[in-house]
Parts: structure tokens; C-alpha cells; sequence
């Protein structure tokens, strides 16, 4: 019996040994479990911290504006929802420098113009608008501020005093460049009753503001109040915009004829092609009105080629007709940026089977003197297809004669202004004698723009003046009514062995 209670002995000490091994390692894999669990805790703590760290970096990169730090303007009409609760106003300031900073220093240190002008107005806001200043970078060198509880006076107020606090000089790198500053303003008024109040306002404010920031940019105050008429001037180009092809397709939009006559000879020499636009519910517009409103949303480059097409296709008339008329038809500085522009010109001089040397594109000095590294390109290969190149407006840009020196000009346009001051004004007549002589220096035709009387016209001849266009001559007229003007002159018979046909003589 003995071997059987040793062999039980050894048999319970190794079931022992079994449930003891057994139990360590139940007891290893609950530690495991639990040091798995505790892991897994703090890597879903760490996670989710760094899910919460970039959900507040994307939210903060949204709202605010990476170059300054300040708000974007999706953050502005957000944030500024809060201090404009109890009422108050919004001004948009426009430095109006970033552009020559980049052109003279480059795009990096325009980046650094840009943060200067951040930090100042950051400064300058914060002590004119206290407590409830708010900021944000909208584009460019252009800023919104929030100017808490204050009327349409006291806004217009502090926006004067955060204007003269921006405009001392900036110095980037050692250049100093002095920004002109003009800030529009919109104050919380009866017009705003029925916009609900958070970020639907604000950007009612917002919107106001831009439209009398723009208004600042037809002239008159750097600093102006949003006013209704505003509001009704910025629906009108609204209508323009949106009218514009339209119009262009059901012939609304045409060209009329002014005639530019030699002043030696007394004879018409060509047109200048001006664009109208008979309008069903505004009237009749002119150039003045529409074209700017089509610079600005990129339509000009649909009105310059209509006009050409219009007037090449005159051109092509009176050719047949034996009367080598050429046309002049003016160019925005956008055409000029278009690389394509001189491939159009060739194509629609081959269309309508007029001479290159019958067109002459003109482009105004303030235009050209703002964009010539981009233009200059362009005019060369305009030049190059035979077309003259004028410059409009002369005498009212800067470096006159430099710019001239630089381009390939062949005729210079004195501005109006000068001509119509000459009947009464010695230093009209000084300024045009002095373009007339330098042109001629430069070996340019000079035309004289605005010639209303005919001691205007004498005075012109006896300064050597090559060209005159003008009331005195005739207004700009209609196709058909431009050939019956035509009709109406006398007309030169042409000599044997010329080209040229009939030249009309003007009395």
C-alpha cells in the first residue's frame, strides 16, 4: 500500500504545481490586459489632445490670416459679431502700397510691408478702438477694423484718427515708402433693422464699408461714411456687370465715330472709334461709366474686341468706298497683359483685309507708366505688326519723357484739359506748346483732344500741331451718321498716281 500513497503524494504535488503555474499566468495575462487597457487609455488621451490640438489649429487657420496672424475675413465676420452687438461701425483701411513695394523690392519684402502694417494698425486700433478692437487682414494691403459703439460721426472720427496713425512713412529695408491710407466706413443705422444681429451683420457692415471704400477711389476724402446712394451707385455697376455680354449680343453696346483732322491740310485723316452702350433702363452710357466697372470683373478684353472688330470693319467701308481713313481705338492696360492680345489684332486685320498702319491702338500715359515692364512686350509685337501706338492723355502722368523714350510710340495725344484751357489760361498754352515741341524732338505726330473754337484751331496750326479732333470739327457720331457726315464735305479729287482716294476738306 505504500507506493500507491507515494505515487498520490506526488501526483498532488504536481497538480499543485499545475494550478500554481496556472494562476501565475492568469495572473500575467490580467496584468497584460490591464497594462494593455492602461496603454491603449493614454494613447486614446494623447489622441484625442492631439485631435482637440488640430482641430484648433485648422479652426484657428480658417479664421485667421498666416502672413499677420490677424483674423481672415471669414474670422472677422465671426469674431466681430461680439463687440458690434451694442452697435457701432466697421472700417476698411487700404494702404494702397503693396504694389510698389513688390515692384521695387520683390514679393518677399512686400510680405514684410504687409506685417509692418499689421503691427501699426494692431497698435493704432487698439488705441482708437479700446476695448472691443478687432482686426483682420481682407486681402493685400487691405484691413477690416471693428470701431465698437459709436455712431456715423464718431466713426468717421476715429476713422480719421486711425488714417493719420498709418500714414507715416514705412521703411522696408532701408527704402522708405509712404502709403497714401483711404478707409471706407459703414455705421450701424436704421437700414440695418431687419439683418440679424452675429455674423449676417457684420457682413452687412463689411459689405457697406467696401462700397465706400471704393467710393474714396473716385476722388474727393480719403476717409468716407457708407451713404445709401452709395449703395444705389454700386447696384448700378452691378447691373452693368451682369448686363454687359448681353447687351453686347443684342447690339445695346456700339461704336460711334469721332473725326481727327490734319490741321495743315484741313482734311479728315481717320476716326477714333468710341464705345456707347444704349442701355433699356439706364440710357444712354459712355466710356466713362461702364469701362472702369469692366476693368475691374475682367470684361474689358469682350469690349476691345468688339470695338476693333467695329472698327476694321468701317475701315474695310470706307476703303471700298476709296477714302483711306485709318481708326484709333483705345486699350486698357489689361489688353496689354494678355499675350494673346497682338495674335487677335493680326487676326482681325486679316479678317476685314485692312492695312496694319490704318489702326492705331491708344493707351493712356497713367496706364501704361503703372504696368510698362508687362506692357512693353506686348506694344513691341504691336508695333512690329505695322499698327501705330499712341499715348492718350498726355501731360497728365509722371516722367513723361521717359516713359516716351521707352515705348514704342508714334503719336502723343494732348489731354483735353490743356486744350480747352487754352482759350483763357497762359499756362495751358505754355504746357502745349512745350508737348507739341517736344514731341516733334521726338519725331511724334501730336494730336491735340478737346478743340472747340476755332481760335483754339488757329493757335494750334501756328504751334505746328499736327492733328486736332474736337467739337469744332464734330461730336461723335453713329456709323451711318458718320458716312452722311462725310458725304456732306467737300471732297478733293484724287490726284493720278496716288493710292490714296478722296480726302474730305473740312472748312
Amino acid at each position: 500500500m505504500t507506493p500507491i500513497r507515494v505515487a498520490s503524494a506526488a501526483t498532488g504535488s504536481a497538480l499543485g504545481t499545475g494550478f500554481l503555474v496556472l494562476a501565475t499566468l492568469l495572473v500575467l495575462l490580467l496584468a497584460a490586459s490591464v497594462v494593455a487597457l492602461l496603454v491603449q487609455r493614454v494613447r486614446r488621451r494623447r489622441h484625442d489632445a492631439e485631435a482637440r490640438a488640430l482641430a484648433e489649429r485648422l479652426r484657428r487657420d480658417a479664421y485667421h490670416d498666416a502672413l499677420t496672424g490677424l483674423l481672415n475675413r471669414e474670422g472677422f465676420l465671426h469674431v466681430a459679431a461680439e463687440p458690434l452687438a451694442d452697435g457701432g461701425a466697421v472700417a476698411v483701411v487700404d494702404l494702397v502700397l503693396l504694389g510698389a513695394v513688390n515692384d521695387t523690392l520683390g514679393h518677399a519684402r512686400g510680405e514684410l510691408f504687409v506685417r509692418l502694417a499689421a503691427e501699426r494698425l494692431t497698435g493704432a486700433g487698439a488705441g482708437v478702438a479700446g476695448d472691443g478692437f478687432v482686426a483682420a487682414r481682407l486681402e493685400g494691403d487691405t484691413f477690416a477694423v471693428v470701431l465698437p459703439r459709436v455712431d456715423g460721426r464718431d466713426a468717421h472720427r476715429a476713422a480719421e484718427v486711425l488714417r493719420e496713425l498709418l500714414l507715416p512713412p514705412y521703411l522696408v529695408e532701408g527704402v522708405r515708402f509712404e502709403a497714401p491710407v483711404v478707409v471706407g466706413v459703414a455705421a450701424d443705422g436704421p437700414w440695418l433693422a431687419d439683418v440679424p444681429a452675429g455674423p449676417e451683420r457684420t457682413s452687412a457692415l463689411l459689405r457697406r464699408a467696401d462700397v465706400a471704400l471704393a467710393a474714396t477711389r473716385d476722388g474727393g476724402e480719403p476717409v468716407r461714411c457708407y451713404e445709401p446712394s452709395m449703395g444705389e451707385r454700386a447696384a448700378r455697376r452691378l447691373r452693368l456687370i451682369r448686363g454687359f455680354s448681353a447687351a453686347v449680343a443684342r447690339r445695346d453696346v456700339r461704336v460711334d465715330f469721332q473725326p481727327v483732322v490734319s490741321l495743315g491740310e484741313r482734311t479728315v485723316i481717320g476716326v477714333e472709334a468710341l464705345a456707347r452702350w444704349d442701355h433699356p433702363e439706364l440710357g444712354l452710357l459712355l466710356p466713362d461709366e461702364f469701362v472702369p466697372v469692366l476693368e475691374a470683373t475682367g470684361q474689358i478684353g469682350e469690349l476691345t474686341s468688339f470695338v476693333l472688330g467695329e472698327a476694321l470693319a468701317a475701315a474695310r467701308r470706307w476703303l471700298d468706298r476709296g477714302m483711306r481713313l485709318s481708326v484709333a481705338v483705345n486699350v486698357a492696360v489689361a489688353n496689354l497683359g494678355n499675350p494673346g492680345f497682338p495674335d487677335e489684332v493680326a487676326s482681325l486685320l486679316v479678317a476685314h483685309r485692312v492695312p496694319a498702319e490704318l489702326l492705331t491702338l491708344e493707351l493712356t500715359e497713367s496706364g501704361v507708366s503703372s504696368e510698362r515692364e508687362v506692357a512693353l512686350p506686348v506694344l513691341r509685337r504691336l508695333h512690329g505688326l505695322g499698327c501705330r501706338i499712341a499715348v492718350d492723355d498726355f501731360g497728365t502722368g509722371q516722367s513723361s519723357l521717359a516713359h516716351l523714350r521707352r515705348l514704342p510710340v508714334d503719336q502723343v495725344k494732348i489731354d483735353k484739359s490743356f486744350v480747352l484751357g487754352m482759350g483763357t489760361e497762359c499756362g495751358d498754352v505754355a504746357v502745349v506748346r512745350a508737348i507739341v515741341e517736344m514731341g516733334h524732338t521726338l519725331g511724334l505726330q501730336v494730336v491735340a483732344e478737346g478743340v472747340e473754337r476755332a481760335a483754339v484751331r488757329a493757335a494750334l496750326a501756328e504751334m505746328g500741331c499736327d492733328v486736332a479732333q474736337g467739337y469744332l470739327v464734330s461730336r461723335p457720331l453713329p456709323a451711318g451718321c458718320f458716312d452722311a457726315w462725310l458725304d456732306s464735305l467737300d471732297v478733293r479729287p484724287r490726284e493720278p498716281g496716288t493710292a490714296a482716294g478722296p480726302r474730305t476738306l473740312i472748312a
